[in-house]
């Protein structure tokens, strides 16, 4: 029976974990189950939307999911056992009884393990990143730089009021180019639609604070953080960049850097988060990991390139020996959690 329920958890783990993707690659939820109403999308539509993101996955991929897999199930373990083994006294000894405890159980910690799951990731990228981030001018070598600005909309949502976070970011260029840190710039941005223009808003918006636009270049395809930074080598051949951006957006950006191979350092521009952005961007970290770990994640326009696959040769034959043997850890510590009374 045990070994039943364990498969019955790993189902009802795979599809909690579908359900708990779609919000990071279906941005607006509401937008979506109003589609699937008006019958401008479908369910079918909507798998194969998401069958998609899987068209990237090589063998580093699979890997990188065995290594995550193996680190839920400790986390899992650690939440059965430190946490949850409080709710073992209702144990009754009658089986229908028992099993709901049991699974109410399973999915209590399916919950507590994705936060803790969500808390790891921002505590890694946060650790990495926090230390390349400058918030004063003082703190960053004096040189000249390349610097690549991320794009954000000038006005909110009324479009009218004015974006802070745009407006900042500006400022941060301007500043920096002022004092001498700028030898060029690459604004990289949101351009999917006519009427919207993040990189000539902001170009338009540096040329009127006093920098020529010859030292200024265009990304229009920066529609996210992992396109902007990819492109930014692949496409423009950048090795060495100052990113400018908000403190917490600079996060994710330095550690997508480091990933893809770009030698980069931040400027973190004024503005603060509110709870909304707050919760957003914690999100986007896990988002993140499952993009450049499992998915392998291809920016909209362009490619992170070729990378050579798994041999069993004795360098990746360790790494694979010492995956399966975590994994193997992870399955025998949280195996004991799929019984009734344990």
């Amino acid at each position: 029976m045990k070994g039943l329920k364990f498969l019955i958890f790993m189902g009802v783990l795979f599809l909690l974990i579908a359900l708990f993707m779609l919000p990071f690659y279906y941005s607006d939820i509401g937008t979506l189950i109003s589609d699937l109403n008006q019958g401008t999308k479908t369910v079918s539509s909507v798998l194969d939307d998401l069958s998609g993101y899987l068209d990237h996955i090589d063998s580093w991929n699979i890997l990188g999911f065995v290594f995550l897999a193996a680190s839920i199930l400790i986390m899992h373990s650690v939440v059965d056992h430190f946490l949850l083994y409080r709710l073992n006294k209702f144990y009754s000894g009658k089986f229908v009884l028992d099993g709901m405890l049991w699974f109410g159980k399973r999915v209590l910690s399916l919950v507590f393990t994705t936060l803790f799951f969500i808390f790891m990731a921002n505590l890694v990228v946060d650790f990495y990143s926090n230390i390349r981030i400058a918030s004063k001018i003082e703190n960053i070598a004096e040189r000249k730089y390349t610097v690549l600005l991320l794009g954000t909309n000038k006005y909110l949502q009324d479009g009218v009021s004015e974006n802070l976070y745009y407006t900042n970011r500006i400022n941060a260029v301007v500043e920096l180019y002022e004092k001498g840190y700028v030898s060029t710039i690459l604004i990289s941005g949101d351009n999917s639609k006519e009427n919207y223009n993040e990189p000539r808003d902001m170009m338009r918006s540096l040329i009127k604070r006093g920098i020529p636009q010859s030292i200024i270049k265009l990304d229009f395809a920066g529609f996210r953080t992992l396109d902007s930074i990819v492109r930014s080598k692949r496409l423009f051949g950048l090795q060495n960049v100052l990113v400018v951006s908000q403190g917490f957006h600079l996060q994710r950006a330095l550690f997508l850097s480091w990933f893809f191979g770009v030698d980069a350092i931040g400027y973190a521009a004024d503005g603060d988060m509110n709870m909304a952005m707050f919760v957003r961007e914690h999100l986007a970290v896990p988002k993140m990991i499952l993009d450049i770990m499992v998915l392998n994640t291809q920016p909209e326009f362009g490619s992170t390139g070729v990378r050579r696959q798994l041999t069993f040769g004795q360098q990746d034959l360790v790494l694979i020996s010492f995956i399966l043997i975590y994994l193997s850890m992870a399955v025998y510590l949280s195996y004991d959690a799929f019984d009734f009374g344990k």
